[in-house]
């Protein structure tokens, strides 16, 4: 019987929908290599593809090969619902392969199919394209496009080693940027402007090195270098001991800067004033305070002698009237009269200072 509603062309492939036994696939397409997953799933997967009809469609067992029975009765409904089951199957057989591979089937990404015991995939959808029925090949590719995003957490993985590798570089560079200063970058120049000899004694910070002491004859000038960071304090060794002006100094201290300042709180035996050897604030006064001073504050050695004024502080507890009589000659950040002047702390980026010293007696 001639068919009439479809024109021959229109099923000019369709001739490989034969009810013969399929033919074994001699090779593996380049898209189906990843499939040889095992016998026990490559069977599995022939056994689907082969009760569901690739072989035999669903109508064409009794018609006999090459044949289609539906349209000799005229029932062109018939041949649209082979089709579209057809099409279903093609649509199942892409999802069980994709769900083989677990990343989908390479090669899917083109605009046809693998092909399967001679049949094309995308051959049988591109008769039904006018009809209607919906392309299985358009799902083959929605299958692999979406499985590959996955990878995409490891890109992110070599981001720890960089951020270690960076620390690994700063600390060397932040090592040489602390370089320490040379011995002689650090030093104060004392002058005696005195009329006798002076001894000047050192006493370093715990944790700093010890400093020879130095004798100054009168107008004689000393300069001494200091290691780097060095913290103590000076004075002339007039008198007892028990009483002493003392001169205070820390290197390198925050900044990199130099602090210095003179201090009565432990009395005073000597005039004294500190300055950076490139100008800036004076700490002190070379003013004689012993001059005008009432005898009941005057430091006096075992002999009886006076050398000084008295420690405006002991065990923490402030002499007032020793307190009274300093503030009256000595600025509020010109020296420290007790431990809390604070202000009386100058610092300055030079690294040099120069001290002038004078016994009061």
């Amino acid at each position: 019987m001639a068919i009439s509603p479809l024109s021959k062309p229109a099923f000019a492939r369709s001739s490989a929908l034969s009810t013969s036994t399929p033919s074994p696939i001699s090779s593996q397409p380049r898209g189906m290599q990843g499939l040889q997953q095992g016998p026990q799933q490559g069977s599995a997967l022939r056994r689907m593809l082969m009760s569901d009809g690739f072989d035999a469609p669903v109508g064409m067992g009794k018609m006999g090969a090459g044949k289609m029975g539906g349209l000799e009765k005229g029932g062109i409904d018939s041949t649209m619902k082979m089709l579209t089951q057809m099409t279903d199957l093609l649509a199942k057989a892409t999802q069980m392969l994709a769900s083989e591979l677990g990343r989908g089937i390479p090669g899917m990404q083109g605009a046809s199919a693998p092909q399967m015991g001679g049949m094309s995939a995308a051959g049988a959808p591109s008769a039904m394209s006018g009809m209607g029925a919906p392309s299985a090949a358009a799902a083959a590719p929605a299958a692999a496009a979406a499985a590959p995003a996955a990878p995409s957490a490891a890109a992110a993985a070599p981001a720890a080693p960089a951020a270690q590798g960076a620390s690994q570089v700063a600390g060397p560079e932040a090592v040489s940027a602390q370089k320490g200063s040379q011995v002689g970058e650090r030093t104060m120049t004392f002058v005696n402007d005195g009329n006798s000899p002076m001894n000047i004694q050192f006493t370093p910070n715990a944790g700093d090195k010890a400093i020879d002491g130095v004798t100054l004859k009168p107008g004689e000038t000393k300069t001494v270098a200091f290691p780097d960071g060095w913290s103590g304090n000076f004075r002339s060794t007039a008198g007892d001991g028990k009483n002493a002006t003392l001169g205070e100094v820390k290197f390198n201290g925050g900044g990199n800067n130099t602090y210095y300042d003179v201090s009565y709180i432990e009395g005073a035996n000597a005039a004294m004033t500190i300055k950076p050897e490139s100008g800036g604030r004076l700490s002190g006064t070379m003013d004689n305070l012993l001059s005008g001073a009432p005898d009941s504050i005057k430091a006096k050695d075992a002999n009886g002698d006076v050398y000084g004024i008295k420690k405006t502080t002991t065990s923490n507890v402030q002499d007032g009237s020793v307190v009274d009589y300093y503030r009256k000659h000595v600025g509020a950040d010109q020296g420290y009269v007790i431990p809390t002047d604070d202000a009386s702390t100058l610092g300055s980026k030079d690294s040099h200072l120069v001290v002038h010293m004078k016994n009061l007696t």
